[in-house]
């Protein structure tokens, strides 16, 4: 099972509808903070009522919160925390994703850099190490197979940039138009790098940059 399809049983039942006394609401139990932030960062304006009722938009939040919490793990360095065991917990993009959903991010970043000490309950009693332990596993939570760095890669960069240098170099002996030579809507060319906006919106652009894996990106995260 996927971390989103295990965090919606767990959280909801899978209930798109449900609301908790405390007014965490939605299949995945969102509170007005986080909710807030989802607004803020993408310039949207909705009620609570609304996103209850509207299941694509609670998908939409669930896509950009592990997104976001995937950054701010990449960013605060603590996906070197990868594979290893804090607390009781593997830390795995799937323990982490569930500790933050939990506690924030701020609460998961502390649980790690603290070795486990620091570790609250909800009002349930659920501690981020419960949270932690439950996800850990999940499909999409755990380092897959032959991801590394791409740092660290060097044959791996070496072929892609000798693959890239023949298909860029052989259209122009069979009369084809130079793919330099075409404007690309979004400011992509054969020279060119990702446009600054497609880092902005993609839920895990800071996971998905930092690492590299031959299966594709779907095995890091699925949306």
């Amino acid at each position: 099972m996927s971390f989103r399809e295990n965090l919606g049983q767990s959280e909801s039942g899978g209930n798109y509808a449900a609301k908790n006394s405390e007014g965490y609401t939605g299949k995945y139990q969102f509170g007005a903070a986080r909710l807030a932030d989802y607004m803020k960062a993408n310039g949207q304006q909705f009620s609570m009522a609304e996103f209850q009722s509207n299941p694509r938009l609670q998908e939409e939040v669930q896509a950009w919160h592990e997104g976001d919490i995937l950054d701010f793990v990449s960013e605060s360095g603590l996906d070197g925390y990868f594979g290893r065991t804090v607390g009781g917990v593997t830390i795995t993009p799937g323990s982490v994703l569930g500790m933050a959903h939990l506690g924030g991010k701020t609460g998961m970043k502390k649980f790690i850099e603290s070795g486990g000490s620091y570790d609250p309950a909800d009002s349930n009693g659920t501690r981020l190490s419960d949270y932690g332990k439950k996800f850990e596993s999940s499909a999409n939570g755990s380092v897959p197979t032959g991801l590394v760095p791409q740092a660290e890669d060097k044959a791996g960069q070496a072929a892609i940039a000798k693959g890239l240098a023949a298909l860029f170099a052989s259209p122009r002996s069979r009369g084809a138009t130079p793919l330099g030579s075409v404007a690309v809507p979004g400011g992509f060319g054969a020279s060119s790098k990702m446009s600054p906006l497609s880092r902005r919106g993609m839920p895990g652009a800071g996971a998905i940059e930092q690492y590299s894996t031959p299966g594709g990106i779907d095995g890091l995260y699925k949306r």
